[in-house]
Formats: C-alpha cells, structure tokens, sequence
C-alpha cells in the first residue's frame, strides 16, 4: 500500500512540475535568444566604433592598430581590392579628358521634369555616362547625363540626352559609344555591326542566311558557311516565347517585333500560332536576317529618337527589346504603343537593365549606365512607368537579371500609387552610396577631379563598409 500511495503521490508531483518546467524552459530560451541578440548588437556597435576610430586615427595622422576585420573576433575578414587614397592631397591632378571628332555639337535635349511620367521633382543621383571613363570620348558634353530619380514614378532618367543628329551619331557608332570595341577602331564587325551593309555585305550574309540553322557538331563542318548566332539567339529568347504563350492567349495575332536582334521570338508566334509579324530592328544586318529567316515584314529601322510605328493597322501584341531604357522620349514612345494595340492588346518588355547592377552588386554606376541608359529603373519603378502611360502590368519579373514587363492596355486608366516615402528614401540613399563607390573605383587620372568632395566620400562609403583597412593601414575596396 505504501509503494502504491508513494508511486501516486510522484506521478502527481510529475504532472504538477511539468508545466512549471516547460515554463522555465521557454523563459530560459527567450532569456538565451535576448542575449544572442544583445550580442550581435555589441558586436556590431563594437565594429562600428573600431572601424570609426582606425579612420580618425588616419585622419589625425595617429597609428593604425588591427588588420581588416571590422569586429569582433569571430567575424569575417573581408575580401579586399583596389587601394584607395585616404586624401585629396594623395590624388592625381586631373587631366583634360581626350575627345574624337565628327559629332555633332547639337542637340542635346535638357530635361526639367522625368521623362516618364513628367512629373517635375526629382534628386540629382549621378553625373556622368560610361563616356566619363573613355580616353576618347567623342565630346566632352557627351559625358555628362546628369540622372535623377522621379519622385513620382521612381524611374531615374538622365536630364541631359542627345537627340536628332548627335543621337544618330551615336546609334551610327554604336559599338564606341557602348564601349564595346575603341573608339579608333574599325566600326562594327563585317556582317552583323552596325555600319550600313554594302551590296557585298547583303550577298554574303544573304547566303549564309540561307544555309540550316541546325548544324551538327558531329562530324564537324569543315567550313562554317552558317550563322550560328541565329540558333543562339533562338535558344536565348525561348524563355520569352514561352511565357508569352503561357499569359496571353494568341490566336493569329498580329505581332510588332521592336528592335529584334534577328526576328526569332516572332518567327516562333506565327509558327506556333499564326498571324502576321512585322519587325523594327535597330540596323541594317539585322534588317536582312529578319526578312531571310524568320519571313517578317521589315520594311523599316527603329528611332529611339523619333519613334513611330511605320505599319498601318493595330496589333495584337508589341514585344520589345530594350525600349525604355533607350528611348529619347520613352513617354511618347510607351503612348505610341499604347495607340497602335487593339483594346486589351498587350506590351512585352524585354532585356531592360535592372539598376541592382550597380546598386546591389558593386558594379560601377559610371561604367554600367552607357550614353544610351537614358532611364534605368527596378522591377516596382518599372511597373508604374507603364501604369502613368496608361497600362495595366500583368506579370513583373526578372530574366538573366534583367526585367521583364508583360503589360495589357488598361480599359480606364486610372489614378496609380507613387513611389512611398520611404523607398524614395531608400533608394536615393543607394544611389548616393553607388555614385561614392564609383567614385572610388575610378582610374588614377579622373579620381582628382572630385578632390573637393574626395575625403566626405571616403567617410560615407567606410561607414557603409564599402571600404576598409587592409593589414598594413592602406583602405581599399570590398568585393562582393
């Protein structure tokens, strides 16, 4: 009987201590958690006054201690890059940057409100283009972009941008003004750069547009008389064919190629659906290939600067490559659009730069916005682009980091939320951020000319950890 009353009474015990002891323990774990917490902080503030101290210290010309981590001591070293002058007496002078000849000195369009939606307060966030790296820039006024970010639709566009002729020097010397070959270079490649083909250039490519687009590797050709850029580029726009069959319903549409490179995602609407394609390419080359392969109309060559739709009738859905970010007038141009598509027709934007590049990836801002990035914006700024031009986004995303824009002419177009408060905030402080490190990561010869602002960066872009010490004192740039 006693073993029974002792078994009852601890089984009792058991069962009363039980929730006191699940209640100690979820104390105990947010008592662990509140300390976990507090010490990331310590640790964090801990970093940020060594890190804030070694700087003054510099600045006071006292010693550094400590190597390159930035904190306590189970924190990672950063990965560190170039080495940057911690003062402007350290820099270069400056030297007058080397210009071509032959561009028009006129006209270059000034803008006093966003190009966009036109709205007329905005924030400065970066002066210059790509240009501003070159040794051959073809003008000095061809540096200057003067970006600001519409408060408005969020887009930033550049106040300053060529127009009518200096613009078609520009779209005439494409591969320079990119940067993607020296501007005394030969223009162009011989079939597929941008310079006018001759009656010789059109018979080659012809003929080589003629051969199958499928070569087999095994055996090998003994002479590649093809084009394989065709099947490539067939195979890189397939992601685009297939969300387009997979949102919009086609059924022998009447489809506007902008700026194809050769015409394949049209090609591929028809064979799949039917219908009629027409095309605006951006060059000559592109031109031949888009009537020789795919059988579009291609009667004319895109104007970013004058843009018109030169067909006559409405579409059914317009796709286009790289038009927001390059038009002269992008709010005319979106208008356009919106006029020549049927009620409900649809808008596919395609390889439109996302501004992360250079705001979360630590690219240059100075070497990534070309002389032809006259807006860049993200997936959101974007979306109410096409919403102050009168349409209706219907899927937002991201292809190969870049965005991708599928929008239907709205029915009524209606009032549309701006761009809040606090990420106007935000992302006028990653531009400012961007345009710090840009400036750090310029060549010797150029860093000189911000020497009036030059120390004021160093302390911007240290305390957002863009740049640190190194173990022997020299501050340098932190990869990502």
């Amino acid at each position: 009987m006693k073993d029974f009353l002792r078994s009852r009474t601890e089984r009792l015990m058991r069962a009363l201590l039980k929730p006191l002891e699940e209640r100690a323990d979820a104390q105990h774990q947010r008592l662990v958690s509140k300390i976990e917490r507090l010490e990331k902080r310590m640790d964090a503030a801990l970093a940020k006054g060594q890190a804030e101290a070694r700087l003054l210290a510099s600045r006071l010309g006292g010693q550094h201690t400590g190597g390159a981590s930035t904190g306590a001591g189970r924190s990672r070293a950063p990965r560190l890059g170039a080495r940057i002058p911690q003062h402007a007496h350290e820099l270069e002078t400056p030297s007058a940057p080397h210009t071509s000849e032959g561009i028009p000195a006129d006209r270059i369009v000034e803008l006093t409100a966003c190009s966009v939606c036109g709205h007329d307060a905005f924030t400065p966030v970066c002066e210059f283009n790509r240009f501003f790296l070159s040794e051959t820039a073809p003008d000095a006024a061809a540096m200057r972009a003067d970006y600001a970010l519409c408060h408005r639709c969020g887009v930033v566009f550049a106040r300053r941008r060529p127009a009518g002729e200096r613009f078609r020097f520009l779209v005439e010397h494409f591969e320079e003004t990119i940067g993607r070959i020296p501007a005394d270079a030969s223009r162009g490649t011989k079939v597929l750069g941008s310079r006018p083909l001759t009656a010789e250039d059109s018979e080659q490519l012809r003929a080589r547009a003629g051969q199958p687009m499928f070569v087999s590797e095994v055996p090998r050709p003994k002479r590649r008389q093809h084009l394989p850029q065709l099947l490539r580029d067939r195979l890189a726009v397939a992601a685009h064919v297939e969300i387009l069959g997979s949102l919009v319903t086609l059924d022998k549409p009447r489809v506007l190629e902008i700026r194809p490179r050769f015409g394949a995602i049209g090609g591929a609407l028809r064979r799949l659906y039917g219908g009629e394609t027409c095309a605006l390419p951006l060059f000559e080359a592109q031109q031949l290939l888009v009537r020789e392969v795919y059988g579009s109309c291609a009667d004319h060559l895109l104007d970013y600067d004058a843009f018109s739709i030169p067909y006559a009738g409405c579409f059914d859905l317009i796709v286009a490559n790289h038009l927001v970010t390059h038009a002269v007038h992008p709010g005319e141009a979106l208008e356009a659009i919106r006029q020549r598509l049927v009620p409900g027709g649809h808008l596919y934007l395609y390889n439109e730069p996302d501004e992360s590049d250079f705001l979360e990836n630590g690219k240059s801002i100075f070497n990534t916005l070309n002389a032809f990035h006259l807006q860049t914006f993200d997936g959101a700024s974007l979306a109410r682009a096409l919403q102050s031009a009168g349409f209706e986004p219907v899927y937002i995303g991201h292809h190969q980091d870049n965005c991708i824009a599928l929008a239907r002419v709205a029915a009524d177009p209606s009032a549309w939320d701006p761009i809040s408060k606090k990420e106007l905030a935000r992302r006028v402080a990653k531009y400012a951020q961007a345009r710090d490190l840009g400036i750090l990561s310029l060549p010797d010869r150029l860093k000189g000319l911000f020497a009036s602002e030059w120390e004021a960066v160093v302390q911007r872009a240290f305390a957002a950890k863009t740049i640190d010490f190194d173990g022997d004192g020299n501050l340098r740039i932190v990869k990502r």
